[in-house]
């Protein structure tokens, strides 16, 4: 299989990295525009365009403009190949990714954006405006979207979730000694500053509660590994990527619950624990740190079900089986 890919040029963009991943792994011949997010070669305009002309699908992926050079879409138009293009929006707050508005909110976890504000108290104010790529939704016959919200699907949007890369897979064969391992980059999104808080409140009552930030991302992976509990909240938009990251190395993963489409949504209490407030997360939490044995064997739960369902090579393939399922419906339907 050919696959041309238009890819953004900034290094770390979670969706992109883990497709492309996955691309590879399924041994997908990929002609790329920008190195970058496990891309392994990239190629001229003239080459994406020479292999455009018998490529199985062309892939445009979302990609961040701030401080960037834009994908190069344009490529689009001079293909021209609508009836195989395929859209990636990996995109957060909005179709840009970034918050809508410019005002700002001081709060006791930071100044943030007041989109992100917002959503702290409303998870349905992460859906900012614009949401939608209209001009992709023009030029490509499959539009798959990291935060898709259940009235998005009868605009035929497809859901598309973060995956695991192969790095987040560490050494969760080590031995168990901490309790709880706490780690968010900032506080503003979900119930971070809250947890936080609770975390520094279970030292105080002598368990073993790691809050760290800045690891270097090897022992990140280990002091994950190490937990019988990692926690979880929201991070941009509606879904975090250190869900999968603490799933990924045998912890009993703690997750906000989310508003968004889920697909092959891991069980709640079976391969990972939900919560939705604070309450929850404190009644579920103390319960299972006086029940590590089944912190264990829910951490190898989640272990085993995101390495079938919630790799890139196995998010790559879902994107197939869906451009196959919505293709079939049309026919059907004309």
């Amino acid at each position: 299989m050919k696959i041309v890919a238009i890819t953004p040029d900034n290094k770390l963009d979670a969706v992109c990295s883990s497709i492309i991943e996955g691309m590879n792994d399924c041994s997908v011949d990929v002609i790329a525009t920008d190195l970058g997010n496990s891309v392994i070669k990239s190629y001229s305009d003239s080459e994406v365009l020479e292999h455009a002309k018998d490529a199985d699908y062309i892939f445009a992926f979302f990609g961040k403009v701030r401080g960037n050079r834009p994908p190069k879409y344009y490529l689009l138009d001079k293909i021209n190949r609508k009836d195989i293009s395929v859209y990636i929006d990996g995109s957060e707050w909005t179709a840009t990714g970034y918050p809508d508005g410019l005002d700002s909110v001081s709060t006791p976890w930071g100044t943030y954006n007041r989109q992100v504000y917002e959503a702290k108290f409303n998870p349905r104010r992460c859906k900012g405006t614009p949401w939608l790529n209209e001009e992709m939704l023009n030029k490509c016959r499959w539009y798959f979207k990291r935060e898709c919200y259940k009235e998005d699907l009868s605009s035929g949007i497809i859901p598309l979730n973060v995956a695991c890369q192969n790095k987040f897979f560490g050494n969760y064969s080590l031995e168990k000694d901490i309790d709880v391992f706490c780690s968010f980059g900032q506080l503003g999104n979900g119930l971070r500053y809250e947890i936080e808080n609770f975390c520094r409140k279970l030292q105080y009552e002598g368990f073993r509660v790691e809050i760290k930030k800045n690891l270097e991302y090897e022992e990140y992976l280990r002091h994950i590994s190490r937990s019988y509990v990692s926690v979880s909240s929201w991070g941009a938009g509606n879904s975090c990527m250190r869900m999968w990251e603490n799933m990924a190395n045998g912890s009993c993963c703690f997750s906000q619950r989310t508003e968004i489409e889920f697909i092959y949504k891991p069980s709640d209490m079976l391969h990972y624990i939900e919560y939705s407030d604070m309450e929850e997360f404190e009644k579920k939490i103390r319960k299972m740190l006086n029940d590590k044995e089944s912190c264990i064997q829910i951490g190898k739960n989640g272990l085993d079900f995101v390495k079938e369902f919630h790799t890139g090579k196995a998010r790559f393939q879902y994107i197939l089986e869906k451009i196959e399922e919505k293709t079939h419906e049309k026919q059907r339907r004309s």
